[in-house]
């Protein structure tokens, strides 16, 4: 009967099917060689009773890591007539089964380059490098659940997570791998999406930094008018009203002074175009050609010289402190309509990341500054360094990067907005895996002994900020932009009225 149970059915003794099989002393050994062409694997539940006599019978529990591999033979316990039933399987049936005795597993993973999987010892890694922000970190914790279960690996490289094709309906890359069978373990962990889980089950999670935009705090004088801001719009309309009125009072005085012939040192009226000159050098703080012969004159000139000057230094005062400022980019929504450049980390799977996001904000950041824009780890981090860029990156890396390459000061300028990849990253394997429990306590076991944050801890380390206020920043060309654009603006009306006296000079000659 068993010989005619295994080769119709080869999945009979899977997990969670459970069966006691009794049998006599001289039948023993035929079925334990019958057995061997079985696939009874080490989640799978048999019980063999072996009657020495009516009164006596040894139980044991047979396993085999593989379909291939020879059969494990656990003495579980005695029954006994008189004495009964005597357990020695004490301890659970992970914990006698996770030995594989060196049996190869295959793991599919996801690299950028395929030889990264060539690294023999991933004990000996000391960062996490720029070129496989997520291999190396990852697959470290898999790899001490090898260790856990003493096993070998295999890696399958590949390119991509993996999709479906919705015109063959299979998936491609690392998923597609395990779902066919090639694989028994992801080394990747992936988004479990729902397409995806009708075929796998995740199992374990990672403490992972994930990926996000990092970027230095834009200067203040990039994001707004600090020429404006200065002073708050009361100040400005007081500022311009006390102008206009003490202007007014200059050039009823200073023309009444040169209509009185008494008054020796005026002798021209002045024009509303004067007394605007005039206004503009106390702003200024320069001097005026203005010269008052009464007292009255000479104290308007001076309050208003005086006035002007604390409104002056307080002015250039607030403008330093301004031009040193810098503000943070608060969310996506402000990134996109920032005049802040984008671009991400060049690895092919991202760009499916970018593509599927559902999130408004970051598909528009996608389509008016990220799409093409793809950089290396290095080239994107200096741009960042350099100011005003966002890069989209691992930060795993990324920190081991900016530890090495930023200053103090430009670390303490970077912030963080969300990514593209937000969702936590699950190990997975196939749902009819007979390796799945074991696998999964694996996992628990290297997360509870401290190995995961221990290999999270090693191989990154978020950048820290110890002295914001330690450094000064030069004024750059886009902080004078204000002024650039009102010079350029002043020269071109000169031309104009220059152009126009030109042609109205030309006329009246003509007469």
């Amino acid at each position: 009967m068993l010989q005619s149970l295994q080769i119709s059915d080869q999945h009979l003794f899977e997990s969670p099917a459970k069966y006691l099989i009794l049998v006599d002393a001289g039948s023993h050994d035929k079925l334990l060689k019958m057995m061997e062409r079985l696939e009874i694997l080490p989640m799978s539940e048999i019980v063999i009773a072996t009657f020495l006599s009516d009164s006596l019978a040894h139980l044991y529990k047979p396993y085999k890591i593989s379909k291939d591999t020879s059969l494990i033979l656990e003495a579980c316990g005695k029954w006994s007539k008189n004495d009964g039933m005597r357990n020695l399987c004490n301890e659970l049936k992970i914990e006698r089964r996770h030995n594989f005795g060196k049996y190869n597993i295959k793991i599919s993973v996801v690299v950028k380059k395929n030889e990264s999987i060539n690294i023999k010892n991933f004990d000996d890694l000391l960062e996490v490098s720029g070129d496989e922000p997520y291999f190396f970190n990852d697959f470290t914790n898999i790899y001490n659940l090898m260790q856990y279960i003493n096993a070998t690996f295999t890696l399958r490289p590949f390119q991509s997570y993996g999709y479906l094709d919705d015109s063959t309906g299979k998936f491609s890359g690392m998923v597609g791998d395990i779902i066919e069978g090639n694989s028994d373990i992801t080394g990747s962990p992936f988004i479990p999406t729902d397409t995806r889980c009708k075929y796998l089950d995740i199992i374990k999670t990672f403490e992972q930094y994930g990926t996000r935009f990092i970027l230095k705090r834009p200067s203040l004088s990039f994001i707004e008018n600090i020429f404006l801001m200065t002073f708050t719009k009361k100040v400005w309309i007081a500022s311009t009203l006390v102008l206009i009125l003490f202007g007014t009072v200059l050039y009823f005085l200073l023309n009444w002074e040169a209509k009185h012939k008494k008054c020796l040192r005026t002798k021209h009226k002045y024009t509303i175009g004067d007394i605007t000159l005039i206004s503009l050098e106390a702003v200024c703080q320069q001097g005026t050609f203005a010269d008052s012969s009464t007292y009255s004159g000479r104290l308007i000139i001076l309050l208003l010289f005086t006035a002007f000057m604390f409104l002056y230094v307080a002015y250039s005062a607030y403008i330093l402190v301004l031009l040193q400022s810098t503000t943070p980019i608060r969310s996506i929504h402000e990134l996109v309509n920032s005049r802040i450049q984008c671009g991400g980390l060049n690895i092919s799977f991202y760009e499916a990341y970018y593509k599927s996001t559902k999130d408004n904000d970051l598909r528009s950041l996608y389509q008016k500054k990220l799409a093409g824009r793809y950089f290396s780890m290095e080239k994107g981090l200096d741009a960042v360094r350099e100011g005003n860029f966002a890069f989209h990156v691992g930060l795993g890396a990324a920190y081991n990067y900016i530890l090495k390459q930023f200053n103090n000061y430009d670390i303490c300028k970077l912030q963080e907005l969300p990514g593209y990849m937000n969702d936590k990253l699950y190990v997975g394997v196939l749902k009819s895996s007979q390796y799945k429990k074991i696998f999964k306590i694996g996992l628990l076991k290297v997360h509870e002994s401290g190995l995961e944050i221990r290999t999270k801890d090693r191989l990154t380390r978020k950048p820290k900020c110890y002295n914001e206020a330690g450094n000064f920043q030069s004024v750059r060309i886009y902080d004078c932009l204000s002024i650039f654009i009102l010079y350029w603006i002043g020269v071109l009306l000169s031309l104009i009225v220059l152009v126009i006296e030109k042609i109205i000079a030309k006329y009246y000659s003509k007469k």
